[in-house]
């Protein structure tokens, strides 16, 4: 039996005996926080019984104490059938001390701490690693960890913002698929920028080089951006020439011939929808892996729940910040998909914004969401869905 199932048994068994003993757990202890459903259910009764102020809660009376027992023993068979009044006995045997009761409530809690906190990840995991997983999915489960990390948080009545690293980095498991189309969508966007560097000061105002899956794509993409930065010509050559500075040549990461290759595609379409498509695939990304990785902390038992919350949450934090960005590029959020209009009227309005006066504002438009008002503004692009 785990120290988990112990903890459970012990404290009911401390409720059995001393009925006293509930006013020290009632308040923060509740039925959901036990594994077992027959656990909760004797909880739940013992509950009913303090709400109903049964008589053994009035003194040391040794027959309403057993009266106490045996009444919630016959309430809890009759609540859960996996119930019964010899297992009832075997709580009680199984309490170490009954004065001890909330010390056993608060292992009991900080096992429901840890086993929500799992069950929310994997449920994350699962989403952002779907096949055909949608953002606003993924987006919507995220807000959902957060929220239950904070409602956990003020349950346990702590909160240890010191990160604690996980045990292990959670393995990025793509498909060959996946793998190759997002591949693809890289290179798409490098030739589409080397093709129109006007557009890379845009995209590089929301697109990040560590969006990008393969480590020489990225030395390509920082090349590219460096040199818009500064104001350089971009080409093959000043392409090529910037990456060799930045030493990817000398390490191996990529190759002069790979350079010209990526550099020298031709035009392959605007280069927001592919840089949308790459941030898409780095969001789904992120999130699996700092899903993962919540869901191994929370597995780690040596690790206290208020130490737990903490680092869930600063972990979570990595996945939250490509989500904002998405959010603010795309006006995509957890409540579903924003109007983006006619292909035909956001491809004009992507032409207006390139030039030197900005296009009128709306006469009414909603008031923008805080990760839009913290971007940088942006043209629109085609949108992906």
């Amino acid at each position: 039996m785990t120290p988990q199932m112990e903890a459970e048994q012990a404290v009911l068994g401390a409720l059995l005996l001393a009925p006293h003993q509930l006013a020290s757990v009632s308040g923060w202890l509740e039925p959901g926080n036990f594994y077992r459903p027959a656990h909760a259910a004797l909880y739940e009764v013992l509950l009913a019984q303090q709400q109903a102020g049964h008589r053994a809660l009035a003194g040391e009376d040794a027959e309403a104490r057993r009266a106490w027992a045996l009444e919630a023993m016959a309430s809890a068979a009759t609540l859960c059938p996996s119930f019964t009044s010899s297992y009832g006995h075997t709580l009680i045997s199984a309490c170490p001390a009954s004065e001890h009761a909330a010390v056993y409530g608060r292992m009991v809690l900080e096992s429901a701490v840890r086993r929500a906190v799992h069950e929310h990840a994997h449920r994350l995991l699962a989403a952002a690693r779907a096949d055909g997983a949608e953002p606003e999915a993924v987006l919507r489960l995220t807000a959902d960890l957060r929220a239950t990390i904070g409602r956990l948080a003020d349950a346990w009545d702590s909160l240890d913002a010191r990160p604690l690293p996980a045990p292990g980095e959670w393995p990025l498991e793509l498909s060959e698929d996946a793998a190759s189309k997002t591949l693809h969508q890289e290179e798409a966007l490098l030739a589409s920028l080397s093709a129109a560097p006007a557009e890379l000061a845009d995209v590089a105002s929301w697109l990040h080089p560590g969006d990008l899956l393969d480590p020489g794509h990225r030395e390509v993409y920082r090349a590219l951006a460096g040199l818009a930065h500064r104001g350089e010509p971009i080409d093959p050559l000043t392409v090529l020439w910037e990456v060799q500075h930045r030493g990817a040549l000398t390490d191996g990461t990529l190759t002069a011939e790979r350079v010209r290759t990526l550099t020298r595609a031709g035009y392959q379409g605007e280069p927001g929808y592919w840089a949308e498509r790459v941030l898409r695939a780095a969001l789904l990304r992120t999130t699996a892996s700092r899903a993962g990785a919540v869901r191994l902390l929370a597995q780690d038992a040596s690790v206290p729940a208020a130490r737990l919350l903490g680092s869930a949450l600063h972990t979570l934090r990595g996945a939250e910040t490509v989500q904002g960005r998405w959010l603010a590029v795309t006006g995509h959020g957890a409540d579903g998909p924003s109007a983006r209009g006619d292909p035909a009227v956001v491809r004009r309005g992507a032409a207006r914004a390139r030039t030197t006066t900005p296009p009128p504002a709306p006469v009414s438009a909603a008031a923008p969401s805080p990760s839009q008002r913290a971007a940088p503004p942006r043209a629109p692009v085609r949108s992906t869905h």
